[in-house]
């Protein structure tokens, strides 16, 4: 970042923080499982990208208002895509705490399903693996554009095509049938 959009940034969070802070506060993250500081953190990664893009960009407090309740939104909604309780930290005791009652074989059957798509989704491009990696996960569309620096489209035309690449790759391995 050069000197003159930082400045432009401190200044911009110099006038805004307690607004911000306030309107981030009395949303009531915590029923969400959302800490506050992480959607400041996100205001100002998404302020100093907007600046990064273009550099004499008005910023009036609409905009500000306007990107804090999009990050807001969207947090709210990863919040919701996510299980809150914890999940287990191995793929084995991912496998065995999901089906308890599975046998050894169908658990060890179920491993391999999983390697073969790791496998699957690693062979993709980086460029369209990292988009799917993220969609997979439950980032919505503009998330994945904004986090991967692409426009919204790129970031659809990316998802979409490493999906299909991967269930492509997965039929040819006779993992079956998906719904489109």
């Amino acid at each position: 970042m050069d000197v003159a959009t930082q400045q432009r940034l401190q200044s911009l969070i110099a006038q805004f923080s307690r607004k911000v802070r306030l309107q981030i506060e009395s949303n009531k993250l915590d029923q969400h499982g959302i800490d506050a500081e992480d959607i400041e953190q996100e205001v100002r990664i998404r302020l100093w990208k907007t600046l990064e893009r273009d550099p004499k960009a008005e910023l009036p407090a609409s905009y500000v208002q306007k990107v804090v309740v999009s990050t807001l939104v969207d947090a709210v909604r990863r919040a919701q895509a996510r299980p809150i309780e914890q999940l287990p930290e191995g793929e084995d005791q991912w496998v065995d705490w999901q089906h308890e009652s599975r046998s050894p074989d169908r658990s060890a059957g179920d491993a391999q399903h999983l390697d073969r798509i790791r496998e699957c989704l690693n062979a993709l491009p980086v460029r369209r693996r990292v988009p799917v990696q993220l969609y997979l996960q439950g980032y919505a569309l503009q998330e994945i554009a904004d986090l991967s620096e692409l426009t919204l489209d790129a970031a659809r035309k990316l998802v979409y095509r490493g999906l299909e690449e991967t269930k492509q790759r997965l039929r040819a391995l006779g993992l079956g049938e998906f719904d489109d």
